[in-house]
């Protein structure tokens, strides 16, 4: 019945700690991760990260080195395995993937000229050497005739429409990945999956060796998109960690894309939600690790606002506090709250 008392109350009620404390923790969790070598483009990804229930990862430059060398030169025809490398290698010449890059630097030979060359995306690349066709990459895309496959990667490669033969290549698992699918479970991730374009023999074998739960192989990108796509609301959100131009789609797919960019593709940087700077797969459990840590701290902020204020509201109820010692309460709760959000910056 007291307008004066009423007064007080309203100067109390600030709403400022529920405007201030989660943008201001948001931005701190930003900063940390940038120190941590991981930039998140927004805020709203540190929110998504901290619920993520599935993350899945590539394979080749994500869970393994992405260093691909050499391993065999292995031909099914009389052509000499340095003149099947040399073919390889001269197709696959102006390729950006990680495997056409393995061929060239293993190739002794000068690269022959190649002219009409087109790529088709997780396929292999066609080009005219020496006035025949030459076709380099996956069985399907070389040769109609059945195959024999090695239980590695390998590019297959047809000239005039014959198949010559394959080229097999050897790669490392990241020494970090087994402590990083640790970590992640540690962090509340309950399902990891592996998705990669590899055959099936390859992907268990990496799979087994570092920890995942699920691996789906020989997935095209959009077979990648529909994995992602299909998983049950029960798992979801979901990230998707990848460093290759063919993972760029999944990575927009995705509820939080993650970019492995200190050696990954443009595309795959530009459509992910954070890119990791540090050639380290251990900075994505440590995303998980500082987005859950920034909204513990930005939900304690907006409480502790939320409480002060309302105590300082019953108070000044009773007419106790002045309007004047009202105000300066007011500034004070603002500014506990903002000093409580800054807790997100800090490494723990």
């Amino acid at each position: 019945g007291d307008p004066v008392r009423l007064a007080e109350v309203l100067v109390v009620a600030s709403p400022c700690p529920l405007i201030l404390a989660a943008p201001i923790a948001l931005i701190s969790g930003m900063s940390r991760a940038s120190r941590n070598g991981i930039i998140v483009k927004t805020g709203t990804t540190l929110e998504k990260l901290a619920q993520v229930k599935t993350f899945a990862f590539d394979k080749t430059g994500t869970i393994t080195q992405g260093k691909l060398v050499v391993d065999k030169v292995v031909p099914v025809t009389a052509v000499p395995t340095e003149t099947l490398l040399q073919l390889a290698a001269s197709a696959e010449q102006h390729s950006g993937h990680v495997l056409a890059q393995s061929l060239v630097a293993a190739n002794t030979e000068p690269l022959l000229v190649a002219t009409d060359v087109k790529e088709t995306t997780a396929q292999g690349v066609v080009a005219t050497i020496n006035g025949q066709v030459v076709r380099a990459g996956k069985a399907s895309f070389v040769t109609d005739d059945p195959v024999k496959k090695p239980d590695q990667t390998a590019v297959y490669v047809s000239a005039a429409g014959v198949y010559q033969g394959y080229v097999s290549f050897s790669d490392q698992v990241r020494p970090e990945a087994a402590q990083t699918m640790t970590d992640l479970h540690h962090l509340g991730v309950g399902n990891l999956l592996m998705i990669s374009g590899d055959r099936e023999p390859i992907a268990k074998q990496i799979a087994g060796e570092v920890g995942i739960d699920q691996i789906h192989a020989e997935c095209l990108p959009a077979d990648k998109i529909q994995v992602l796509a299909d998983l049950p609301a029960e798992h979801r959100p979901v990230a998707m960690v990848g460093d290759g131009i063919n993972d760029a789609p999944s990575l927009a797919t995705a509820d939080v894309g993650i970019a492995m960019g200190a050696h990954g593709a443009t595309a795959a940087s530009e459509s992910a939600d954070a890119v990791v700077l540090k050639d380290d797969l251990t900075r994505v459990s440590t995303a998980r690790a500082i987005a859950h840590d920034t909204m513990r701290v930005a939900k304690q902020a907006v409480m502790i606002g939320i409480i002060i204020c309302t105590v300082l509201m019953l108070i000044a109820s009773f007419g106790v506090i002045p309007a004047i010692i009202g105000a300066v309460f007011q500034e004070v709760v603002d500014t506990v709250t903002i000093l409580y959000a800054l807790r997100a910056r800090t490494d723990r």
